[in-house]
């Protein structure tokens, strides 16, 4: 049974006044209890008053409410359950409110398997096990976020300055001052009391080199101290085989791995060992297999300005399955079609036994 609220006990003519002058009848009722404790379920609690003071009729309620008036009072001065009610109606005793279970933390949502590419298909009917695409897994970042290119230390003397890079200069000595200026369009720095220096495309420690020659030779007894603040913004093109090809935005200093990023990563349709970046410099392959599996290789992953990074169609794969540290499907170095055993065995993290292997090679004929 529902309980009335207090508002719709008053909705329903019963003054306050009233519930003070049941609440006088409380002790009274303990007294008549064995031990002053909870009333036997057969004893009648006393009638309700007739009149209010001031002479007021008390209105009639029906039954229910008034069972639920005298059970409230009851709880709130913690002597149990009511007995018995005016006119002989007996009353229940209420269902006990079983008590709040604290609240558990939401469970992780697990992440979701990824769908497998045609190439994982291709080799799942087959050998009867799946296996995933080695590396992809690489440039996977959570759900709604967009990463960005790790912040840079200190930048070597050999990094090119160009335009729109920040430059602190400190004079100290006999002359002291301090200034942060950025490479003009036309590739100059303007230093107060100093002629223009030539920024853009000079390396940063062949500018330092100029700035403190200068100071040096035109204001005598002062040294210069020359670092860069903030580096500019460039603009790379990412094409071919990503999720979002497209122009991204990445410092002069971001590598290939953080356009990759930008970009969404490798697509399972494209590769990861022949990924081409051309440039005004020329063009060079990089296998990022040598990063992200320790294979032989010291690549070039420094971007410059007006390189682009174009990543091919997926070459020539091999699966590694059964009892190896990392089963996969790994790809093949760039216009190679086969290797050795032992090539394979060591991207897939080498047997889990010493000795006593015993290999089985399937593959397919000259007709498929």
């Amino acid at each position: 049974m529902t309980r009335p609220s207090r508002r719709s006990l008053q909705a329903a003519g019963l003054p306050l006044a009233l519930l003070a002058s049941l609440a006088g009848t409380l002790p009274a009722m303990a007294q008549n209890t064995p031990g002053g404790g909870v009333p036997s379920p057969f004893l009648s609690p006393p009638a309700l008053p007739s009149t209010l003071p001031g002479g007021i009729p008390v209105p009639v309620l029906p039954p229910a409410v008034q069972q639920d008036i005298m059970q409230r009072i009851l709880d709130a001065a913690g002597t149990g359950a009511v007995g018995g009610l005016p006119g002989g109606a007996v009353a229940h005793p209420l269902p006990a409110v079983p008590p709040a279970r604290p609240l558990a933390p939401p469970a992780m949502a697990a992440p979701a398997e990824q769908p497998l590419s045609h190439t994982e298909t291709f080799y799942a009917a087959r050998l009867d096990t799946v296996l995933r695409q080695f590396g992809y897994d690489t440039f996977q970042t959570a759900p709604g976020t967009t990463p960005a290119p790790a912040t840079m230390g200190l930048l070597p003397d050999d990094y090119v300055l160009g335009r729109d890079d920040e430059v602190a200069i400190a004079i100290r000595g006999r002359t002291r001052q301090s200034v942060t200026l950025r490479v003009n369009r036309d590739g100059t720095l303007l230093l107060p009391d100093l002629p223009p220096f030539i920024a853009a495309g000079r390396s940063l420690g062949a500018l330092r080199a100029d700035i403190e020659a200068r100071v040096a030779q035109e204001l005598g007894g002062s040294e210069a101290y020359v670092s860069v603040g903030q580096v500019r913004q460039v603009g790379v093109l990412v094409a071919g085989e990503v999720m979002r090809p497209g122009m991204q935005s990445v410092p002069a200093l971001a590598s290939v791995l953080d356009a990759l990023m930008l970009a969404g990563g490798v697509r399972k349709t494209g590769s990861l060992r022949a990924i081409r970046v051309e440039g005004p410099r020329g063009r060079r392959v990089i296998d990022l297999y040598s990063v992200i599996a320790g294979e032989a290789g010291d690549p070039d992953l420094m971007l410059r300005e007006g390189e682009r990074v174009v990543v091919p169609p997926l070459g020539a794969t091999v699966a590694v399955a059964g009892e190896v540290t990392r089963p996969g499907i790994y790809e093949l170095p760039a216009g190679v079609a086969q290797v050795p055993l032992a090539t394979l065995l060591r991207l897939a993290g080498q047997p889990l036994r010493p000795a006593g292997n015993r290999f089985l090679l399937q593959g397919t004929d000259a007709g498929g």
